[in-house]
């Protein structure tokens, strides 16, 4: 259409009024790295945002090393590979291999020094070959925030380096902690509860852990829904 003035032109927009539309850029969905834990992918609208910082909070018992084994055997089941950071050392293979994780597709680093630890995570993100790296600091939070407490403001900034580098390389950056550590630069936060338990058999053994997974934070979506699962007690720190 050919407007042959202001005039023609203001008329036009002002007929047109509210129907207008600005032109917005179309987001693509991002890519996820489904758990196989049908009531968590779907809280979390697929599973962990590649490409994305993410956390898993709870107490011992409550579920996030189950989650975490679960993830790394949905994504080593279908070919791919995951680092993990074991800053805390609890990285149990057995139980693992029990979990389905293929142990052939991870690459385990074992390191007791912060700054190395952080180095090392930031090496498997660049290296652009694993979709998904796990930092394990469940079991040495209270030393973990002890650290980044002692370095300020620099705390802050080794999270967003790492949400970045992220970011730069579609990675999947999942932290694991006792409690929250990475603040505003987790694109989502998981708290897993505890809320009963199943035992069984003589002497009584636990069978089963019954936790709820609380969505704390999430940039896109409503925070504070709930997904309620059932996890196997091999593997339910």
């Amino acid at each position: 259409m050919r407007c042959g003035g202001s005039t023609e032109l203001d008329a036009l927009l002002a007929d047109l009024g509210p129907r207008i539309r600005r032109g917005e850029r179309v987001r693509e969905p991002l890519p996820r790295c489904a758990t196989g834990l049908a009531e968590i992918d779907r809280l979390l609208g697929g599973g962990f945002p590649r490409g994305r910082l993410s956390e898993v909070t709870g107490a011992p018992s409550s579920g996030r090393t189950s989650l975490v084994l679960a993830l790394l055997a949905t994504l080593t089941s279908s070919g791919e590979c995951a680092g993990v950071v074991d800053w805390a050392d609890a990285f149990d293979p057995p139980s693992a291999r029990s979990a389905g994780v293929d142990l052939r597709r991870v690459l385990w680093v074992r390191s007791r020094q912060w700054r190395d630890a952080l180095g090392c995570v930031e090496r498997l993100l660049a290296t652009e070959g694993f979709p998904l790296v796990v930092f394990d600091l469940a079991s040495a939070a209270n030393e973990a925030g002890a650290r980044l407490d002692s370095e300020g403001e620099r705390s802050s900034t080794n999270w967003l380096r790492l949400a970045r580098q992220a970011a730069a390389t579609r990675s999947a950056l999942v932290v694991v902690s006792s409690e929250r550590l990475t603040g505003a630069h987790a694109e989502l936060a998981l708290e897993m509860r505890p809320t009963g338990a199943r035992f069984t058999g003589t002497p009584v053994l636990l069978e089963e852990l019954e936790t709820e997974a609380v969505l704390v934070r999430h940039r896109s979506a409503p925070e504070g829904r709930v997904a309620r699962v059932h996890l196997a007690a091999r593997s339910a720190a």
